[in-house]
C-alpha cells in the first residue's frame, strides 16, 4: 500500500521537532510504498501537501497529531486551527485518511466529532494497530478487539517485540540544528504527577526498550549526519539499574554524540559523572514546586523535597552540565511568597553557577483531561461538570 506520513503545520515558525511517532511507525510497514513529510518545517503547507499527494497518490494517509496546543499562558497557541485547514485540504481525496498521536488520544472522541472527514482514529500506540488496519484494508482480518467503529482499540504494544524507528524518513539536518532528534528508550511512568498524563498514555509503570535497541538507534542517527539528541523519557534516571545500564551501553558505543535528558532531583553526582561520560551536555529538572506543600499536593512521588533542587543543580553543573529548571506558578498550596522564591532561585543559580549555562522557567500549568488535577478541579467544582479540558483550562492559583 502506498501510505503518506505525514506531521502536521503548526500554523506559525517554531523550533522543529522530529515526529518521532511517525518514525516508529515507519519502522512497522516494511513492504509498504512509503513517504513522510513534516509540514511544520514547510514555508508553504498548502503546496507541501498538494505536491506530495500528487507526487506519492497515497492510499492512506496517517497523521501524527503531537499536541492540541502550546500550552502557554495567557496566549495559547492552537494547533487545531492548522490542523483544519489541512484536513479540508484532505477533504475529498482518494485515500483513507488516519489519525493517531499523543493530542489525539488524549481528546480522541472530540476529535472525531469535529472532524468528520476522519476515517479512523487511533487512541493510544500505533505500532501494533496501524499495521493491522493497513492488512484489513488490503483485504486480511480485522484488528483484534476492533468493532469496526472510526475508533480503533487502545492498547499499549510489547516494547521489546516491534522494530525500531525509521529516522531515514526524513532528513536529519533540520531537527539537528534545533536540538529536535528526540531518543526513546522507555515509556510510562509510575509517578502520579497532578498535571502529567504519561500514565495514560503510556501506562503507570516504566516499560522499557533494550538498551541494544537504544544504541543501534544513536548509531543510526550518527549515520545519518546527526550531532546531538534528546532523551523523551519522562525520567532518564529511574529505574537506576536500567539507567546505569544504558548509560554505560551509550559510553561503550562511542558514538560522539552529544545529547539531553530530564532527571530527577535524587540524580547523584556519581550519576552525573556517568552521563557526561556518556556525552550528555544538558540536564533538566522539573521540581514545578518550591515547597514541601506544593510538592505533595503535585502529586510528587514521597521522599521528594525541595532541600534536594539546589544541590542537584550544584552537581550537574560541577560535573559539567547545562543545567535546566522548571518551576510552574499557581500550584495547589503554593501562592505569591513560593512564587518570589522561585524568582529569587533563578537568580541565585544564573548569578553564582553560570548565567548561559543554567536556565530557569517559570510557567502555568496547561490542565488536560485524564491528569489526576484534571479530575480533581473536577470533583472540587472549580470547572463546570461537563469540562473536558479541550478548550485550554490552567490552573493560576
Amino acid at each position: 500500500m502506498r501510505i503518506l506520513l505525514v506531521q502536521p503545520p503548526t500554523g506559525r515558525k517554531e523550533e522543529p521537532i522530529f515526529p518521532i511517532g511517525l518514525a516508529f511507525l515507519a519502522g512497522q510497514l516494511d513492504g509498504h510504498d512509503l513517504k513522510a513529510i513534516d509540514l511544520s518545517l514547510e514555508r508553504d503547507a498548502v503546496a507541501s501537501l498538494s505536491s506530495a499527494l500528487e507526487g506519492h497518490r497515497p492510499e492512506l494517509v496517517a497523521i501524527s497529531l503531537r499536541n492540541i496546543d502550546d500550552s502557554a499562558y495567557p496566549v495559547t497557541w492552537s494547533y487545531l486551527e492548522p490542523l483544519g485547514r489541512m484536513m479540508v485540504q484532505l477533504d475529498g481525496i482518494d485515500a483513507h485518511l488516519v489519525v493517531g498521536g499523543t493530542g489525539f488520544s488524549l481528546y480522541s472522541e472530540r476529535i472525531l466529532s469535529e472532524y468528520p472527514g476522519i476515517d479512523f482514529g487511533i487512541p493510544g500506540e500505533g505500532e501494533e494497530i496501524l499495521p493491522a488496519l493497513v492488512s484489513h484494508l488490503e483485504g486480511g482480518c480485522a484488528p483484534s478487539g476492533w468493532d469496526g467503529s472510526r475508533l480503533l482499540p487502545r492498547k499499549l504494544v510489547d516494547l521489546n517485540a516491534i522494530s525500531p524507528p525509521r529516522y531515514d524518513i526524513l532528513d536529519l539536518s533540520p531537527y539537528d540544528r534545533s536540538g529536535g532528534i528526540g531518543v526513546q528508550s522507555r515509556r510510562g511512568c509510575p509517578f502520579d504527577c497532578a498535571y502529567c498524563t504519561y500514565g495514560y498514555l503510556g501506562g503507570r509503570a516504566f516499560r522499557r526498550r533494550p538498551v541494544e535497541a537504544v544504541v543501534c538507534d544513536l548509531e543510526r542517527i550518527r549515520s545519518l549526519g546527526a550531532t546531538r539528541f534528546q532523551f523523551v523519557d519522562s525520567v532518564f534516571n529511574h529505574p537506576r539499574e536500567y539507567f546505569l545500564e544504558l548509560t554505560r551501553a551509550v559510553e561503550d558505543a562511542g558514538t560522539g554524540l552529544r545529547w539531553g535528558a530530564w532527571v530527577d532531583m535524587d540524580v547523584s553526582e556519581e550519576d552525573l559523572r556517568a552521563v557526561v561520560g556518556a556525552g550528555a551536555e544538558k540536564v533538566d529538572f522539573s521540581p514545578d514546586a518550591i515547597t514541601e506543600k506544593g510538592l505533595r499536593l503535585l502529586g510528587k512521588r514521597p521522599g521528594e523535597s525541595a532541600s534536594r533542587l539546589l544541590p542537584a543543580v550544584r552537581a550537574a553543573r560541577k560535573a559539567g552540565l547545562i543545567v535546566g529548571g522548571n518551576f510552574f506558578n499557581g500550584n495547589p498550596g503554593e501562592g505569591l511568597w513560593a512564587l518570589l522564591r522561585k524568582l529569587w532561585f533563578m537568580l541565585r543559580v544564573r548569578a553564582t553557577l553560570g548565567w548561559s549555562e543554567t536556565f530557569v522557567n517559570i510557567g502555568t500549568i496547561r490542565v488536560y483531561k485524564h491528569s489526576p488535577l484534571a479530575g480533581r478541579m473536577l470533583e472540587e467544582g472549580s470547572v463546570a461538570e461537563d469540562c473536558d479540558f479541550f478548550e485550554p483550562v490552567f490552573r493560576r492559583r
